[in-house]
């Protein structure tokens, strides 16, 4: 059984909606095998590495600077625990600062290591659109959660989808069918 690495991306300044599809997504993909991808950064990315580290399943923070910080700060104890069962992953010399640029480069590496990508909320403009951008131009799978028309934060979603840019994901068994797997009890 190929272990999936499933990127997952979006906005930082999430909703409920966007916290509760990552929560359940996990908890249902955590008897897979799947590693969860992101960018360590506040919103839907650190809501990936916190449920997958909850639920056991490995996963990597590709960061947008040198090894010898975490950026944001508030993260750093959350990079502690996700290299326990995961990495942190950077293209950047150790002592490379952070730099705006450097975030969305980035995105392509989080791409470029996954299987699929997954956009969970993204206003018209954004890194996650960058990085499903990035896996389409790399022949990756991306999925986009849809949401109401008149949501800010699900506007690029929906764009995504509607340009058949992104398939619509509703749930962890969307995902798992795409690639011929099943949900485990």
């Amino acid at each position: 059984n190929k272990n999936l690495h499933i990127g997952i991306v979006g906005t930082r300044k999430m909703t409920h909606y966007g916290k509760t599809f990552i929560d359940n997504l996990i908890s249902d993909l955590s008897t897979q095998n799947i590693t969860i991808v992101s960018g360590l950064a506040y919103g839907c990315d650190i809501i990936a590495h916190q449920s997958a580290i909850k639920h056991d399943l490995p996963t990597i923070a590709v960061l947008a600077h040198g090894l010898n910080k975490i950026a944001p700060a508030a993260h750093k104890k959350d990079a502690e625990s996700l290299q326990k069962n995961g990495a942190l992953v950077s293209e950047y010399s150790t002592f490379h600062k952070p730099e705006p640029l450097n975030f969305i480069l980035r995105n392509r590496i989080i791409a470029g290591l996954c299987d699929a990508v997954i956009v969970v909320e993204s206003d018209v403009k954004g890194g996650s659109l960058a990085t499903a951008m990035y896996a389409n131009s790399y022949n990756r799978e991306v999925f986009a959660v849809p949401g109401r028309i008149d949501d800010k934060y699900s506007l690029g979603c929906n764009h995504l989808i509607q340009n058949n840019q992104a398939y619509l994901i509703r749930n962890a068994e969307d995902l798992l069918n795409y690639f011929n797997l099943k949900l485990n009890p």
